[in-house]
């Protein structure tokens, strides 16, 4: 078997520990207010956002990996026991709508809130809003190609995992505005409660931080499935240019392909 097994449990555990560095860096610079900021707000400021931007990108990738490799696998799925062309269409546009999720991501790593906010707001909507797009679409592919992959009680738990993140993604955007609209203080990384809009701009974080979780739970549980999955090093084919020089000074050009 291969190990890409491993693959969601490296995700699983490596977004955690980026937002656990920067959460403790930025609190003890007190950079941010240790009360459910942001968690984009722990990576604002340097050399926190060096760490989270890194973190970040590098998280990004490997959720691209992933789902490309559940792409590939529930393509396979389709072909081998020829399922329903809706499925076929789906996993398509849910890998689009997943890698575009990954852009965001890289996004809000990269672009801090404090020097390019409209950038980074983009990048929050379209890595919260695509994902949790992608999220869905995934569940319901999963009760379509079960029994062939996957289990009723993580199917089941997708769901509850998808509902969660619709209900928080909503909730996090809603409030957020909400808390900005009425919000008269003069550092928007630093939160009290003495400001207008704390208690919504509270909601929106805690919603934040729920939904990310239950995101990074929900790609946890491919886990079972990736077991049974394996890869083998790509076939690449190579065209040799070869020149010969006669005597008459012609050249014959002759082209080869080798596999390797």
């Amino acid at each position: 078997m291969g190990k890409f097994y491993l693959l969601p449990i490296a995700i699983f555990i490596w977004f955690p520990v980026t937002v656990i560095v920067t959460y403790v860096m930025a609190v003890l610079r007190k950079d941010v207010n240790p009360i459910f900021p942001y968690i984009s707000d722990t990576g604002t400021f340097s050399p926190e956002s060096c760490i989270f931007g890194q973190m970040l990108n590098t998280g990004a990738i490997l959720i691209v990996i992933l789902v490309y490799v559940r792409y590939r696998h529930i393509r396979f799925l389709c072909e081998k026991h020829s399922l329903n062309a809706k499925i076929r269409l789906r996993n398509k546009i849910s890998t689009w709508i997943g890698v575009v999720s990954c852009i965001g991501i890289s996004l809000v790593g990269n672009f801090q809130e404090t020097n390019i906010l409209i950038v980074h707001l983009i990048g929050a909507i379209i890595a919260f809003g695509f994902g949790t797009i992608w999220q869905c679409l995934q569940t319901w592919i999963s009760f379509k190609v079960y029994p062939y992959a996957g289990k009723k009680i993580v199917n089941r738990a997708r769901i509850i995992s998808s509902i969660i993140c619709v209900c928080c993604c909503i909730a996090t955007f809603a409030c957020g505005v909400i808390s900005i609209l009425e919000f008269k203080g003069k550092d928007i990384t630093k939160w009290s409660k003495k400001d207008e809009g704390y208690y919504w701009h509270i909601a929106s974080t805690i919603n934040e931080w729920i939904m990310s979780i239950s995101f990074i739970a929900f790609m946890c549980s491919f886990t079972l499935e990736f077991r049974y999955i394996d890869f083998h090093e790509p076939e690449m084919i190579i065209w040799e240019h070869i020149t010969v020089e006669t005597s008459e000074s012609s050249n014959f050009n002759y082209n080869t392909a080798g596999n390797e």
